[in-house]
Parts: C-alpha cells; structure tokens; sequence
C-alpha cells in the first residue's frame, strides 16, 4: 500500500507538456460540466461511507478549477485549482495522498478551507489514472476533525479511484460507438443535390417506407436509400453545405411526468416545426429518439443559423404544447469536394454539447 501523508513539502507541478497531455486525455472523456450521473454519485457515497467522513467528492482537475462531478456533504461545483489539495494529489498518482490534520500541515494550513469557515482538517485523495498513466482527478474523502486511515481504508479509496476510471473508459467507448453508427449512417455528399430528384420519384409506398410516422420527417431508412440512391453522382466542387443536429432539452423529463403519449406530442410539434421551417431542398431527419438532423445543400452558416434558430424559437412559441419546450442546436458548414459530411455532422454534433453544457435553449455553431 503506498500513501503519501503528510508530506513536508509539495511535489513540483506538472510540466507544461506533460500537464497539456493529460488535459488533452481529459476532454477527450468528454467529462467536464455533464450533468450528474447515478453511477459516479455512488462511488462517493460508497467513499464516504467506507472512511467515515462527513464529506467525499470526484474531481476533475482542468486548466483553471477543480469541478466536481460528483460530492457528499459539500456545496458548490468546484473550486479554483490553485487552492484544490487534489491539485497536490494528481502529482503523486501511484499514491493515495493523505492529510492528518492540515492546520498543522506546512504546505496546507493557509489553505482557506483550512483557515476559514469550512475547517477543513482531514483529506484523503486517490488519483483516478488512465490506463496511460494521466491523473484527472481523485476520489477523495474530506473532514473537519483531524483523523487517520486504516490500510483498508486507503485500499478501498484507491479502488473506488480505479472503479471510476473504468467508468470513464465505458463512457468513451459508448460514446465513440455513437459517432462511428452516426458517420456510416450520414449521407454522402451527393445526397445533397439530389435529393429532390430523388423525391419526385419516391412511390406513395416508398413513402411510407422511407418516413417516420410520428413526424412526417425521413427516417434513418430514407437516409440510406437516398445514399444508396445517389452513390457516384458528381457534385460542383467547393460548394458550401451546412448540418445541424436538434435535440429536445431535458426530454426524458417530460415522459416521466406526463407520459409517452405527451412525449409523442411534443415530437410531432417539433417535427413539423422543423418541416416548416427548412427550405424545398433541405434535407429532414428524425435521427432517433428526441434527436433531429437538417442538412442543408449549398447553404453558408448564415443562413442555416436563421434556419435553426427560426426552428428554436417556433418551438418555444407553440401554444398547443403539454408543456414549455425548448431545444438545443449544433450547426457546422463543409465544402463539396473537400469536406466529408461524416466530418462536417461530428463538429455539429460537439457544437450541440456546447449548447447542452452552456444552458440549453441555444444554438452553437462550430466555425472551423
């Protein structure tokens, strides 16, 4: 069992590179700012419970701050790195780093959790470390008492570090997953020209087929045989092409309180909003579930933003709704013959967290 208590001294920061690296491996967990999760609040409580401390939180160190994702017994969603002892932990990550009593602590005690109101006195930190050796944050356990750890007890806090790290790990697999469904199931460039064509020569049962029957909108089985369709077509080179990708805020909410049926109202307001909004050669999409794609041929991001936010504000205006409804937008424009629209759909697809990290109700436009 290592432990780190009660150091005289901290160790050096990181180096510059070495400390960009691992901010790199952080966000490519795509961690930061999500919203609280059933999974990561257990591995605190279990935190708490097994140390006997009044409070446990999972941090995650960036730049500037130390977010929480997840806390027991403590306020706020973080604080600033400077004055984080998590900060000091992550330097040490093959330690558990352990301080007794931090009024007593050289390094700490002028820390102001420590001289001011919340008294802090005792903490305990794991680092949760990638496979790859970078340290992103710790599990950590925190008390106004002066206390110590039995071994035990410091072997559990690493393995809840550890647990947490596989969490991570089952994340970013899903959501790669995710994008890698998304890019085989975008259509190609030349869908972009054709698709009125295409339309024209659907049959009333293809139709059918080819279309979502809650919303009227193509379904992901239009968007195949659209690709299909047009496959080796020859487009005009460097013509602009914009995607947006809509999702429902907080939709799972509106289930649970009023049911599938109100569920299934609030899509259908939301996709002919959507139909009437776009123009006769968009393209749109119920991608799945609550998620909306609107492709938009020979279209700069100005004049898909209008589209977009013309959409956005439809939505929230609609009387008929079961309750206030609002979405968010990701919207990122390409060129024909030099970007593909499997590329152009994951930069909106990142401009839609944007939205979601940064309150919802927005549209984001990624401007690469």
């Amino acid at each position: 069992m290592n432990t780190a208590p009660d150091a005289p001294t901290a160790p050096p920061p990181l180096s510059a590179a070495a400390d960009q690296a691992r901010l790199d491996k952080l966000r490519h967990y795509r961690i930061l700012d999500t919203l609280p999760e059933r999974a990561y609040d257990d591995i605190v409580a279990l935190a708490r419970a097994v140390c006997g401390t009044s409070q446990a939180v999972m941090s995650f160190i960036d730049e500037t701050r130390q977010w929480f994702k997840a806390a027991e017994g403590i306020d706020g969603e973080g604080t600033d790195r400077s004055i984080a002892f998590c900060d000091i932990a992550i330097r040490r990550p093959d330690d558990v780093t352990v301080v007794n009593d931090a009024s007593a602590h050289p390094v700490f005690r002028s820390y102001p959790q420590v001289t001011g109101p919340d008294h802090l006195r005792f903490y305990a930190g794991a680092p949760m470390v990638t496979p790859d050796g970078h340290a992103l944050g710790t599990v950590c356990v925190i008390d106004s008492e002066p206390r110590t750890l039995r071994a035990e007890q410091v072997d559990a806090l690493r393995a809840l570090a550890r647990l947490a790290v596989q969490l991570l790990e089952g994340r970013r697999a899903q959501l790669e997953t995710q994008r890698q469904l998304a890019e085989r199931e975008l259509v190609n460039r030349d869908l972009l020209r054709y698709q009125r064509q295409l339309e024209r020569q659907n049959s009333l049962l293809e139709v059918e087929a080819n279309t979502d029957a809650l919303t009227g909108l193509l379904n992901r089985t239009g968007l195949e045989k659209l690709r299909q369709e047009f496959r080796g077509h020859e487009t005009s080179p460097d013509q602009p092409f914009s995607v947006a990708v809509l999702d429902i805020d907080h939709f799972k909410r509106i289930n649970d309180s009023l049911g599938h049926a109100a569920g299934d109202d609030v899509l259908r307001i939301v996709g002919e909003e959507i139909a009437r909004c776009v123009r006769g050669g968009d393209i749109a999409v119920r991608y799945g579930g609550e998620e909306f794609l609107v492709i938009m041929p020979d279209t700069p991001l100005i004049g898909a933003r209008t589209v977009v936010e013309r959409v956005r504000q439809d939505v929230a205006a609609r009387a008929d709704l079961p309750m206030p409804v609002t979405i968010s937008g990701g919207l990122a424009m390409g060129r024909s013959g030099r970007d593909t629209p499997e590329a152009i759909f994951q930069r909106a697809d990142q401009a839609l967290y944007r939205a979601k990290r940064r309150g919802r109700d927005r549209v984001e436009v990624d401007e690469d």
